[in-house]
């Protein structure tokens, strides 16, 4: 890997390099087949041929896998109505030319339950796997719905601790499962990589022999709770864990019995694992295009697949609807981003009711309930990491649901 992409990369993701294949014995991943010499760990999907290094995830690191659904959804075919030009950086911009600039691989609109618009690119096709890194996120949070659901989280304004009683510094004094969610746990972690004193670093350089929680714990506290939106990566890590203690299973067959076999999902899909088992809760997961427009969907309609309700009553709505003035989007003192938040869902900085998962690479699965639309943007695209093209890409998506309106 080059020296620049390193310096942008987030630092979590780097992280897996201390449990990548080698860990488990020189060459070896579990559900991958290294080519003879072919370097692993996570450093490695990014060098040379990105779009094909994330399509094929478990060449470089070890994974889990959920089994594609017994009764699958088809989605039906691709009815290739959609014509679309658009602005992109003040340039009049075609839907196929912004696919090009954004080295997408994977592009599908959904509106009223029709696939209006497909492509793929690069190498990837309906049936391929794609890693999605932070859009991960979304499905932690969607299975931390599931188990309040369930009664096996009593309430969000329970402290985390009640759950986790590891943590037990001052850092966690007051903090609930809501904060946690809202990314406003309070908690001090700097995800510089380029810092070697920064708290990711030290995440690196600390576990094992520590385990996440026992380093979680280590941690200061830099806001109050509840007060600041901070975009911190182990605040969706340590839901994982949440998740894993509440429910007594891995997050996989979790997330295969609650969430993965009820949306009928098409394909299998994988998590990043640790050397013990452990997933990558808060950007690990791999699937397909239209795997992923499911999630979208079950949003769109409240929590529910036809007649079957997935998600508790209310708990779509409530996930991306910012609800106090620190997860509003626009410029926001109590903010470190101009997109609002809430339930590990982002909401546009011009907001029209809707929201979107969001990984880095340009990996995007947008939501727009008035016009009924369903956006999913698949890349490997290091332009993504310029807060520029970040922003106008998510505006670009918008400005396309927007033209659906009837």
């Amino acid at each position: 890997m080059t020296a620049a992409v390193l310096r942008i990369l987030p630092a979590w993701l780097l992280l897996p390099l201390l449990f990548a294949a080698p860990a488990l014995g020189q060459g070896v991943t579990i559900g991958g087949t290294p080519a003879d010499g072919e370097a692993t760990g996570v450093s490695a999907l990014f060098v040379g041929d990105r779009f094909d290094n994330f399509r094929n995830m478990d060449r470089f690191v070890p994974v889990s896998v959920m089994p594609p659904a017994p009764e699958p959804w088809d989605l039906g075919k691709n009815h290739d109505s959609l014509r679309y030009n658009g602005e992109f950086h003040g340039k009049p911009t075609s839907l196929e030319e912004f696919i090009a600039l954004s080295d997408t691989s994977a592009f599908l609109v959904i509106q009223d339950g029709n696939v209006v618009y497909e492509k793929y690119a690069h190498g990837d096709s309906a049936e391929s796997l794609h890693t999605s890194f932070s859009v991960a996120k979304s499905f932690t949070s969607a299975l931390v719905g599931i188990a309040f659901g369930e009664g096996l989280i009593e309430s969000l304004d329970d402290p985390i601790r009640k759950y986790l009683p590891e943590l037990a510094s001052k850092t966690w004094e007051g903090v609930t499962v809501r904060h946690v969610l809202q990314m406003s746990s309070g908690v001090r972690f700097d995800e510089n990589y380029s810092d070697p004193e920064s708290d990711i670093n030290q995440m690196v350089g600390k576990v094992p022999p520590m385990t996440y929680l026992e380093y979680i714990d280590t941690l200061a506290r830099e806001h109050e709770p509840g007060t600041f939106n901070h975009y911190a990566s182990i605040n969706t890590q340590l839901l994982g864990i949440l998740l894993v203690r509440v429910t007594g299973e891995t997050l996989t067959d979790y997330m295969t019995r609650v969430l993965w076999h009820p949306l009928g999902m098409e394909q299998k899909g994988m998590w990043m694992v640790d050397e013990q088992g452990i997933e990558f809760a808060m950007g690990g997961l791999a699937a397909s295009a239209r795997d992923y427009a499911k999630l979208g969907l079950l949003y769109l309609h409240g929590g529910q697949r036809g007649e079957t309700r997935i998600l508790p009553e209310g708990w779509a709505k409530e996930s991306v609807t910012p609800n106090a003035p620190h997860l509003m989007p626009g410029e926001n003192p109590g903010s470190s981003n101009t997109a609002g938040y809430m339930y590990q869902w982002w909401t546009p900085r011009s907001w029209d009711g809707d929201f979107l998962a969001r990984g880095i690479w340009g990996q995007n699965v947008y939501v727009h309930p008035a016009n009924r639309v369903v956006i999913v943007k698949l890349a490997a695209d290091q332009k993504n990491f310029d807060l520029r093209f970040k922003l106008a890409y998510i505006d670009y998506l918008q400005d396309l649901a927007l033209s659906l309106a009837d």
